[in-house]
């Protein structure tokens, strides 16, 4: 009994230990600039400068959209940059959306997500894939043209929650 009950004891002090260690990891790292913050983030998803599809600045937050490609297509992922006292930090709070499958040619894709930045705003992100030049997407505020990245299709836009 006193073998059973010592090592459920050192199980539990090895996962409090870990969670522990785990929870370190999950913590952002703070930078001096902007860009210092988003080349942190770019080594930390594991892309290069050229996957980043676009920046937008809405209601006092920068979000970068970025692309991923996996093995069924390209991946669309959104990470903000939060702003502390004068320091920056990369946050991603979702996963990504599969915008683009390769073994399907469809024209448009649409995907649209509630995402929730570091400092607590809300927003809905809209993406998709289209051959469209200039598509028009319909948002719950109405009617919008998103951005585009030209070189992959994959359009973008995000709107704040009131």
């Amino acid at each position: 009994m006193k073998a059973v009950l010592t090592i459920m004891i050192s199980l539990l002090a090895l996962t409090g230990c870990s969670a522990l260690a785990s929870d370190e990891g999950n913590q952002l790292k703070w930078f001096k600039t902007k860009e210092d913050s988003i080349e942190h983030g770019i080594k930390e998803e594991e892309i290069s400068q050229e996957d980043i599809i676009g920046e937008i600045k809405e209601d006092g937050e920068t979000f970068i959209f970025y692309k991923k490609k996996v093995i069924d297509g390209i991946v669309v992922e959104l990470s903000s940059v939060s702003e502390n006292d004068g320091k920056y930090a990369w946050y991603r709070s979702d996963a990504g959306v599969l915008v683009k499958y390769n073994s399907i040619e469809k024209n448009a894709i649409k995907v649209s997500w509630e995402n929730k930045t570091q400092s607590g705003k809300k927003f809905i992100a809209y993406t998709g894939y289209t051959k469209e030049q200039n598509p028009t997407l319909e948002t719950e505020k109405g009617s919008t043209t998103p951005n585009i990245d030209k070189n992959s299709g994959i359009y973008f836009y995000i709107e704040p929650i009131k």
